[in-house]
C-alpha cells in the first residue's frame, strides 16, 4: 500500500471512529437524571432522540411498570445488557439494567 493510501486509510478510520458517537452513558445519565415522581407523560416529553423506548409494550409486576429503553444510538454493548424505566403507580421510580 502506498503511503497517501495508507494515509487515507488512517484519516478514515479516525474519522470513523469519531463520528460515531456511543450514547449509551448518556442514557444513563439521563435516566438517572429524572425526578422521582414525574408522570409516564412528563418523561416522554422529555426523551431524547437518541433513545428509543418501547412505551406500547411494559413489562407489569402489580402495580410497577417496566418500559424497556429498545435502542440507544451508536450503542454497541457486548454485554447485551437490557436497560428499564421503572414506574410505579405511573410515577417514575428509577432505572434498572440486567443481562
Amino acid at each position: 500500500m502506498s503511503k497517501s493510501k495508507a494515509i487515507i486509510s488512517l484519516v478514515f478510520t479516525i474519522f470513523f471512529f469519531i463520528s460515531c458517537k456511543d450514547y449509551y452513558n448518556d442514557a444513563i445519565h439521563w435516566a438517572d437524571e429524572i425526578e422521582t415522581g414525574s408522570m409516564i407523560e412528563e418523561v416522554k416529553e422529555i426523551q431524547p432522540n437518541y433513545l428509543e423506548i418501547d412505551w406500547n409494550n411494559p413489562q407489569v409486576n402489580g402495580n410497577e411498570k417496566l418500559f424497556l429503553i429498545t435502542s440507544i444510538k451508536g450503542n454497541h454493548d457486548i454485554l447485551n445488557m437490557s436497560n428499564y424505566l421503572v414506574f410505579e403507580n405511573d410515577k417514575f421510580k428509577g432505572r434498572t439494567s440486567h443481562k
